[in-house]
């Protein structure tokens, strides 16, 4: 499967199955990932070539705990699109509920919230959602102090060096300086770390 991918990328051909006739394809590709895949071609389990025809631009998409108040904004458009899928409205949070979403760590990440939402729609009485409708437990954690502020969204029409030169300053926040720990968090290793920070001029 991966040769097959490969050659689509870079021959931009391919064969539907069961034909011999070879078609081209002019499309350009997404692709997204939860897997260490620098350590899958170390460890031979992913083509390199194939690799490097993927990586060409990254974007590192934080974690729903690192999202700050975006969890309400997920959790406001769950509530919208299952409220009027089970036939329950638009109910909205209430402050409780609001506060629980921020506190919660999220390891199931965005498939927790909407099962978290869905379960409170199934309960709930008609009136806002609340904290025990959700049925999140909230476990207390060291305080580790403040963390970085999110860069905002790309503005419609931002370059694309640009979006990558602010996920590279992102990332050095979060790490706080540490560039191992940045190159990790961006899925690149450090010499690429270190070419990007020498193109954009960040100290």
């Amino acid at each position: 499967m991966q040769a097959k991918l490969l050659r689509v990328l870079q021959e931009r051909e391919f064969e539907r199955v069961g034909s011999t006739t070879t078609l081209r394809a002019d499309v350009r590709l997404v692709t997204a990932t939860n897997r260490d895949l620098e350590r899958a071609v170390a460890d031979g389990r992913f083509r390199d070539d194939l690799f490097y025809r993927l990586a060409v631009f990254r974007v590192h998409l934080p974690a729903l705990r690192e999202r700050g108040d975006d969890v309400l904004l997920l959790a406001g458009h769950f509530v919208r699109e299952l409220g009027v899928k089970m036939g329950r409205g638009e109910p909205g949070l209430s402050r409780g509920a609001r506060d629980i979403l921020l506190a919660h760590r999220w390891p199931g990440n965005i498939r927790e919230l909407q099962n978290a939402v869905e379960r409170a729609l199934i309960i709930s009485d008609g009136g806002l959602l609340t904290s025990e409708q959700l049925g999140i437990t909230v476990r207390p954690e060291p305080s580790t102090g403040p963390g970085p502020t999110p860069p905002p969204p790309p503005a419609a029409g931002e370059p694309l060096a640009e979006l990558e030169k602010r996920s590279i300053v992102a990332a050095l926040q979060r790490a706080r300086g540490n560039k191992s720990r940045a190159a990790g968090d961006l899925g690149i290793s450090r010499t690429q770390l270190y070419a990007r920070l020498k193109r954009f001029g960040i100290e």
